[in-house]
């Protein structure tokens, strides 16, 4: 089973993306931590800076306005930021905005907030007033007014009139915010200073804002910001990470590439070295890898067509030797002169392929590639190997043109006839040819024994054999294959091969298209 990767640019943006995914754990951290003493923590913070900034706010609007527009002035606010917002007092009354119906736990901490204004009538009270008596003016004072005051002001002074603006805002309102039920619903609270028309001995002015989100929608804590930053934060880093990822790919996938195609056996491969860093040194000492290797392999295909040249000279002679020592020899002495001629023979045939093999493996600088019309070269080829008509399949366009050295891939076609012939002599070959992309496919199919699957890299391996106990009659000399191979490089395409369902081999050239 193949081995699943990721390339490195993905593996890299992986990485960029964890990274990502840490400045997020962090904001939520952070948020948390905001949270972190429950809503009364989050109330010392940014929250509650909201809190006190819209509670002078609305004070601020209340101080110019008249009492009659004040449900105007609540229900314009619940519209606008989405909420439930009202104007209470102590003991729970309704006073302005929209009615709100106070759970049992926000009406348990009214009254633990305010118990002086919760006390229930003295004996011998009016029955019928169910208002609380009044606490001493000191003691409603604290109550109503709560938070610090600025310096060099003190308590509202205690007279009738309206208290000034001055003399009514503390420095710090007072704020609290509880979650009740499940989902939650958040109730806020907001205690006003007094205003103009409003009796103190009233009770207290609580602003309280019931919504379903502890955000309040973004007025209370407004995360767009923070999401905006996050992500721009990200964007910014992705763009200086793009052009550092892709440069720094680009020089690896050079490198992959040239060293497939040396894998494959094309030494004449180079990787740009325009980097002064390790991936510039990789990139040289790639190409000097290259170039060696195709130093060594072409001495050696030079050197193997060299020693069959010079073989053919004393094997022509020893062959005419033998023709001439035939004659005057008896029978039985012209059996054992036979066996010697066969093995002259399979010398002979040994010398020719190792030559063939160097030449297609040099070609390159022989010929230049032409247009090659297939349907007529692979007929021609055919009859040279004596294919008989009912074995062979042929489905190829006429008009189909490949661009190749005409003698390599006449060569390269032949041997890949011969081989069917070989070794699946009853079977019928299909040749067929199709257009891919900008260049075409030709394939010859068999219907053979096939070969191990383990077996199929190693086809085109000069002297490999599948059966290395098989005789020379059908082994052959282990080079058709790899001719093949060299003459489809030099062409410029490239040849693969696997088996065939249920049985058979299939061989498939790919070259450019004419």
């Amino acid at each position: 089973m193949p081995r699943r990767f990721f390339n490195l640019y993905a593996r890299i943006l992986f990485w960029l993306l964890v990274n990502v995914v840490v400045l997020g754990a962090g904001f939520w951290i952070v948020l948390q931590w905001q949270f972190r003493e429950g809503m009364q923590g989050a109330l010392g913070g940014i929250v509650g800076d909201r809190l006190q900034a819209i509670g002078r706010e609305i004070h601020a609007v209340l101080l110019t306005t008249k009492r009659t527009d004040w449900d105007r002035v609540f229900t314009e606010f619940s519209e606008k930021k989405g909420v439930q917002a009202s104007l209470i007092t102590v003991p729970i009354r309704h006073v302005a905005g929209t009615k709100v119906e106070m759970p049992e736990p926000m009406q348990t901490l009214m009254r633990d907030m305010f118990p002086e204004l919760n006390r229930r009538p003295p004996p011998g009270s009016n029955p019928n007033d169910n208002r609380p008596p009044h606490p001493p003016r000191d003691e409603l004072d604290a109550l109503i007014f709560g938070g610090d005051f600025p310096p060099g002001i003190g308590p509202p002074p205690r007279q009738d009139e309206p208290p000034s603006i001055d003399s009514v805002m503390p420095q710090k309102l007072n704020t609290f915010m509880l979650p009740v039920g499940t989902p939650p619903v958040y109730y806020t609270g907001i205690r006003l200073p007094l205003v103009p028309g409003w009796d103190r001995r009233e009770g207290p002015l609580i602003f309280m804002i019931v919504t379903h989100r502890i955000t309040g929608g973004g007025l209370f804590f407004d995360v767009r910001p923070w999401l905006l930053g996050l992500f721009g934060a990200m964007a910014v880093s992705a763009l200086l990470w793009l052009p550092f990822v892709s440069n720094i790919t680009a020089s690896i996938r050079a490198n992959m590439q040239s060293m497939e195609q040396i894998a494959k056996g094309q030494f004449n491969v180079r990787v740009p070295e325009t980097r002064s860093d390790e991936l510039g040194r990789l990139s040289h000492a790639v190409n000097q890898m290259a170039m060696q290797i195709d130093g060594i392999v072409r001495g050696q295909k030079r050197f193997l067509g060299d020693i069959a040249h010079e073989l053919c000279s004393p094997i022509a002679r020893m062959e005419m030797s033998l023709g001439i020592l035939e004659d005057k020899l008896t029978d039985s002495d012209a059996i054992r002169l036979a066996d010697v001629r066969e093995e002259l023979r399979q010398i002979s045939l040994l010398v020719n392929e190792l030559l063939s093999f160097s030449k297609s493996s040099l070609g390159q600088a022989v010929k230049a590639p032409e247009n090659v019309l297939l349907l007529t070269l692979v007929d021609e080829v055919a009859g040279m190997e004596a294919i008989p008509a009912h074995c062979l399949r042929l489905s190829l366009p006429r008009d189909l043109s490949v661009k190749a050295v005409p003698d390599l891939l006449r060569r390269a076609v032949s041997n890949i006839l011969r081989n069917a012939r070989l070794h699946a002599p009853d079977s019928d070959i299909e040749i067929t040819a199709a257009r891919k992309g900008d260049g075409v496919i030709l394939t010859i199919a068999d219907q053979g024994p096939g070969v191990p699957a383990d077996s199929l890299p190693r086809l085109f391996d000069p002297f490999y054999r599948v059966d290395t106990s098989r005789d020379r009659q059908t082994g052959g000399t282990g080079l058709g294959l790899a001719i093949v191979k060299t003459c489809m490089d030099t062409c410029g395409g490239t040849v693969t091969v696997s088996n065939r369902e249920p049985h058979g081999l299939i061989f498939e050239l790919e070259l450019p298209r004419a």
